[in-house]
Order: C-alpha cells, then sequence, then structure tokens
C-alpha cells in the first residue's frame, strides 16, 4: 500500500540535486552497518542468538527506507517476534535523539531555491512552481473515498497473493514489492490517484503492527534488556558513520571544487549543500514524512516535494539492501 506511491521514473525528472543527496544517505548507512556488525556481530549474536545478523540486516532496511522495510526483512528472515520488538525499541530510542539534532542543524539555513544562481534549476529541471506540487499532492490526498480504498486494497491483495504463490513465505514481501514497484511504473496514473490512499491505509497498518509488536509487555522485557546494550552499540555506531560519511563527502566535494575547479562559493545547486544533505538523510533514517517534515519547518519549499520521492524511492530499494546484508554475511 505505501509503494504505490513509489515512481522511479519521475526521480530522475522532479529529484534535481537531492536524488543524488539521498544516494550518499543511503550509501552512508549501508557502508555504516557493513562497519559496525563485524565489531557488534559477537555481542548480538551472543544476546539474540542466529537473530543478531537479521534484526543488525533489518535495521539498516529500515534506516535507508522505513518501518515497512523494518518489517518486511524480518519477516522474510523469519526474525523472531521478541527479537523484533527489542529492535524496534533500540530504534525508537536512537530517532528521539536523532530527530531533534537534525532539526537543530538545519535552523537558519536558507532554501536553495533563494540562491539566485539556483532558480533557473528550480524553475526548468525540479518544478516551475515547488508549491504547486505540494498543492496537486494535497488535493490528491483529500480524494480518499471507498471507491479509492477498495481499489488499493484490492491492488494490494492481488500483487501480495501474487508474491505469495511464485516467491514462498520467504521471498513473498520482496518479489511482492518488486511487482508493486513494476505496476506504479507501468501504470502511473492510476498508481497516483491511488498513492495518498495507499499511504493513510498502509501508514495505519504499520501504526498497529508497531503496537501489536510491543503489547507483550512485561514478557519480552527480559529480552529487550538482554539484547539492549548490543543493538544499542550497533545502531550507536550505524548513526555515527552514516553522519560522518556525509561530512566527510561534503568536505571532499568542496576541497575538489575550491583546488581543482576554483570554485570559491558553493553553488546552490550542489547536492552537498547542508540543506539538501540534511534533508536526505532525514528521508533514509525516517522515510518520506519526516524528511519533508523538516523540510516543511525551515521553509525549504523546493525541497518539500523532492524530498517524498527520494524518501518512497527508499522504500522501493531498502528489503533489497537488507537481505543482500544478510547473505554476504551469512557467507563471510
Amino acid at each position: 500500500l505505501l509503494l504505490l506511491g513509489v515512481n522511479i521514473r519521475e526521480c530522475g525528472k522532479r529529484c534535481g540535486p537531492i536524488l543524488a543527496s539521498f544516494i550518499v544517505a543511503a550509501l552512508g548507512t549501508i557502508t555504516a552497518a557493513c562497519v559496525a556488525y563485524p565489531l557488534c556481530s559477537p555481542l548480538l549474536l551472543k544476546a539474540m542468538g542466529e537473530d543478531g545478523l537479521k534484526i543488525a540486516a533489518a535495521l539498516m532496511a529500515k534506516n535507508v527506507g522505513g518501518g515497512l522495510n523494518y518489517i518486511a526483512v524480518c519477516r522474510s528472515l523469519s526474525a523472531g517476534q521478541n527479537s523484533i520488538a527489542a529492535g524496534l525499541c533500540v530504534d525508537n530510542i536512537f530517532a528521539l535523539l536523532y530527530f531533534p539534532a537534525t532539526s537543530a542543524l538545519s535552523n537558519g539555513r536558507p532554501d536553495p531555491s533563494t540562491m539566485e544562481d539556483d532558480k533557473k534549476y528550480i524553475e526548468g529541471k525540479i518544478s516551475s512552481n515547488p508549491e504547486s506540487d505540494q498543492n496537486k499532492t494535497q488535493a490528491n490526498c483529500d480524494e480518499v473515498n471507498a471507491e479509492t480504498v477498495s481499489t488499493a486494497l484490492a491492488i494490494a491483495a492481488v500483487i501480495t497473493w501474487f508474491g505469495e504463490k511464485i516467491g514462498g513465505q520467504a521471498a513473498a514481501l520482496p518479489l511482492a514489492t518488486a511487482l508493486t514497484i513494476l505496476f506504479t511504473t507501468i501504470f502511473p496514473s492510476v498508481a497516483k490517484s491511488l498513492s495518498c490512499t495507499g499511504e493513510t491505509l498502509g501508514t495505519s497498518l504499520l501504526y498497529i503492527f508497531f503496537a501489536t509488536a510491543g503489547a507483550p509487555g512485561l514478557s519480552i522485557a527480559d529480552s529487550v534488556k538482554k539484547s539492549f546494550f548490543p543493538v544499542g552499540i550497533f545502531l550507536g555506531m550505524l548513526y555515527g558513520i552514516h553522519g560522518l560519511v556525509l561530512i566527510s563527502v561534503r568536505k571532499c566535494v568542496l576541497y575538489w571544487r575550491s583546488k581543482v575547479q576554483n570554485q570559491q562559493v558553493e553553488s546552490s545547486n550542489s547536492f552537498v549543500l547542508p540543506s539538501r544533505l540534511l534533508v536526505a538523510s532525514s528521508a533514509s533514517i525516517g522515510g518520506p514524512a519526516t524528511a519533508a517534515a523538516l523540510a516543511k519547518a525551515n521553509r525549504w519549499d523546493s525541497l518539500v516535494a523532492p524530498s517524498l520521492i527520494v524518501g518512497n524511492l527508499g522504500y522501493a530499494c531498502a528489503t533489497f539492501a537488507g537481505i543482500a546484508f544478510y547473505k554476504l554475511f551469512c557467507l563471510s
């Protein structure tokens, strides 16, 4: 349901430099996980058994895409319910630290579209009026009715059935993800008309799942306490290295442009502009909704629509990245 808003063809046309920013952010998370897991694996495996690698893969996927990717990877790898709840619990604590920090770093920074040398770029390649895209999205979101709900649920049910029938339990969700992306690419107008309905239904169901994951309460308290430290170390390294990658890429690009290209003033269409990197990082760590919220809060109007698109791109790719991560470390 959430993937009905994904349109791969829109990414290159409407995202502009923030697409490159998001790729850097996503690769930062993947790099961080690949560095952190070998160091944390003894602790994770001791605390969670074979679920240690599965939860690490799911957390990497969650911090490239979002909650739906965490669930998809956990289900595909048959992770235990206690381990799933423990991973969510620790990740939510780190998110409570990450989002205020991102908000503080973004405070007072200008919208790239207000910088003189980027106006033509914004007008020509991203949108003639970014706020109009936002208004159109809002208009579509108002069209949630019985017809769109029934159509979205029918499409989701058919795709899920095909995924389970062809891929079995292990590959059902990754295959359903691929089929949904194929559907939105072939029938973009139909998918666009159902995107807000899918987001409303999908987000509601996702919250219900998160609530049921924590429903056992005290019965899983020992499991959460046992795994809190190793999962916390893994996530601490993941978030930290993610940030270091973004900072390092920015510094390298600025050095290259100042020393090699003799550009002393940073161009506003640069993909390493702080506002773009912060929104891209938020899209990777928190998903499209949090990225758009960050852009709106800082009045970065030109980044609102692109942040939603790249966030949905994360949804589309993260499940496959998480499973690939698991397979890689299983082989090693």
